[in-house]
């Protein structure tokens, strides 16, 4: 799962689009940058099938869902009974319910369909859906991850640059591009 493809990181890379000697290790990089932005984020952000279950103090009008958005709710059973009384609130993964989910000691399961069409997924009938600032993130810390290791300022004449991350896991640029897709809690 990468959420961009290597040709387009090469195209903004600058890198001719015909030079693939370098595609294995892009591939390393943009796999690694994915992989890391997902864990900061909390969630995986491919489109795909889910199977949510919550048990025990399940309380409010709101169920947060882990795959986000979602496309479609196939079903919702608290306790085993199908229940259709609730509204789906896709971008922020929510059901919401007016009488509320009140699960204390209940089961309560969502199956559905959530995520995003990634790049390398998408096709001319299912285009790509993955917004554009979290392919730019991965892009940006495949850039970061090609530079030397533990480098963290550079400077050549009057000229100075710092490619450090202030020791928050990911360059301040990509965390600027992916907090808003941060699952938080």
């Amino acid at each position: 799962m990468m959420l961009t493809t290597v040709d387009k990181a090469k195209s903004l890379l600058g890198i001719p689009a015909d030079d693939e000697s370098v595609n294995g290790q892009l591939l390393l990089y943009l796999s690694a940058a994915s992989s890391a932005i997902e864990t900061y984020c909390r969630r995986s952000f491919r489109l795909q099938e889910y199977k949510d279950r919550k048990h025990d103090g399940i309380k409010g009008k709101y169920l947060l869902l882990e795959g986000y958005p979602i496309l479609q709710v196939s079903k919702v059973q608290v306790d085993d009974v199908d229940v259709t009384d609730y509204q789906v609130d896709p971008e922020r993964g929510m059901l919401f319910r007016q009488d509320g989910w009140q699960a204390e000691e209940r089961k309560i399961t969502v199956s559905y369909t959530g995520g995003y069409v990634l790049p390398s997924d998408a096709t001319a009938e299912n285009p790509q859906t993955l917004p554009e600032s979290l392919e730019l993130a991965c892009i940006l810390f495949c850039q970061t991850l090609m530079r030397t290791p533990g480098v963290t300022s550079e400077r050549v004449g009057d000229l100075a640059v710092t490619y450090g991350n202030e020791g928050e896991g990911l360059p301040t640029a990509v965390r600027s591009l992916v907090d808003l897709f941060k699952r938080w809690g």
